[in-house]
């Protein structure tokens, strides 16, 4: 978001984390809800997420402290239903998560853990919603296999999982519900989604809110449906929604955190000065071309306001298990789309987004992250040829580390994140950059630097270019 911005904008991990610091997210108006709805109800709580220190989509430290919201409020039946990381946190570190949340329901002498799932399964956001029914019907009916030991079933899993051909991943664990427990969501109870990254939460959050949401896909140009339509055969009745941070439209529940309004961020920014625009990605990235440089929270694509002369273009993801299986992805077909719109000479700027560096990098299959990356080469090479030929300037950037390292100091796979300095390069022949000390929030003001483009007073960081 800082892309975009073109400032430091504080974000939904660090808004949250102040909450609890500053004892204010014990007040939460929407939790608070959802124990009250409980009670009167008689009923459960249960609370949804991926339960990790990654901080990308969640923080165990928000769901201690939900339990201990719980404690405080006099719930009963509190029913963790863990989503466990793998990608954004070493792959087999779940046990150890697990264990943090159990001693915590023991010192405090409230809540279970329900279920434990792979986000493989529960947190898709490619519309592959036969993997999120397997989590969807062991949290709701039990249907699927169960463990007794929660740490035994880590090992298990372990050892299962590459005999039918996935890694050994927390990301991968197969949906498993507790047999000690029943921990199934029923009709008449709460449910809190502590996930605050959209992306991932919007589809197991449609199933629960808004059953028939894919049932009726919409069809695509060429005539074909944009997924495969699917409803739910256990539809849940009176269920009180909250989610952490709005996910999408098609989510009707609560929200109990609001992430500040951001005014003249670079693309409206643009599109009030009359700069045409082109925004292109495949599935995987398309709200990192969309959202991001809009300061908009609408993760399933739709954009409010709609901006003048912005064209978006969504190409389809590969329906593969995972994306070593197919490390070009979707990439040709986004290059080819790019080429063929710049070849009509209406644009003046571009946002694209390569999928492949991150998402063939958290397999940290080393064969699998080479091809992804010669992939981007030929894909970037082409591009930077037309841009040259045509008196245009190309911006290569990333946000984070991924395919750089993809073995750990300890030699294991490297699936997540990296925190190493990302490049920052412009194609422009005798530009002077600052040599060092930028930061992401710099490359808006550094575009309308090279547009001639005075930059609004909202952004308060510089431009990189040396004048």
């Amino acid at each position: 978001l800082n892309i975009g911005a073109g400032r430091i904008v504080y974000q939904s991990l660090t808004l949250i984390n102040k909450a609890i610091r500053e004892k204010t997210f014990f007040q939460n108006e929407k939790y608070l809800k959802a124990t009250d709805y409980a009670k009167k109800n008689k009923s459960a709580l249960h609370v949804l997420g991926l339960v990790s220190d990654g901080g990308v989509h969640s923080h165990i430290e928000h769901f201690l402290a939900i339990l201990q919201m719980a404690k405080k409020n006099g719930l009963e039946k509190v029913l963790v239903h863990a989503f466990m990381d793998g990608r954004d946190v070493d792959p087999q570190l779940g046990a150890t998560y697990i264990k943090t949340l159990q001693d915590e329901m023991d010192r405090l002498h409230v809540g279970a853990i329900a279920d434990i799932s792979g986000r493989y399964w529960a947190m898709d956001r490619d519309k592959n919603l036969d993997r999120v029914d397997v989590s969807y019907r062991v949290m709701v009916d039990h249907d699927g296999p169960s463990f007794d030991n929660h740490q035994q079933y880590f090992k298990d899993q372990y050892a299962h999982l590459p005999t039918i051909g996935m890694d050994a991943s927390d990301e991968f664990v197969i949906p498993h519900f507790n047999r000690n427990v029943d921990g199934r969501i029923k009709d008449n109870d709460a449910i809190i989604f502590m996930n605050f990254r959209p992306d991932r939460a919007i589809e197991i959050s449609t199933l629960f809110t808004n059953p028939n949401f894919y049932k009726n896909p919409p069809v695509k140009s060429d005539g074909t449906y944009a997924f495969k339509a699917y409803a739910p055969q256990h539809v849940l009745k009176n269920l009180f929604y909250v989610c952490t941070m709005k996910y999408a439209e098609s989510v009707k529940g609560e929200i109990a955190f609001h992430l500040p309004t951001l005014d003249n961020v670079l693309g409206p920014y643009l599109a009030n000065n009359g700069y045409s625009q082109l925004r292109i990605a495949e599935t995987e990235k398309y709200a990192h071309v969309t959202f991001f440089f809009d300061g908009t929270v609408n993760y399933d694509g739709v954009e409010k306001p709609a901006l003048d002369n912005c064209k978006r273009v969504l190409i389809n993801s590969p329906k593969v298990a995972t994306y070593d299986l197919k490390p070009e992805m979707s990439a040709y077909q986004v290059k080819d789309a790019l080429l063929k719109e710049l070849n009509k000479k209406y644009l003046d700027v571009v946002i694209l987004n390569f999928a492949n560096c991150d998402m063939v990098g958290h397999t940290a299959i080393f064969p699998a992250v080479v091809k992804a990356v010669e992939t981007i080469d030929k894909c970037v090479g082409e591009i930077y040829d037309w841009t040259k030929a045509n008196g245009g300037i190309m911006l290569i950037t990333a946000d984070h580390g991924n395919a750089e390292e993809i073995i750990d100091n300890f030699g294991r796979p490297m699936t997540a994140h990296t925190k190493n300095i990302v490049p920052f390069c412009v194609t422009k022949p005798g530009l002077k950059l600052l040599p060092k000390g930028g930061k992401l929030a710099n490359i808006a003001p550094t575009i309308l630097d090279l547009l001639g483009l005075e930059k609004p007073s909202e952004m308060n960081e510089k431009s990189l270019i040396v004048k």
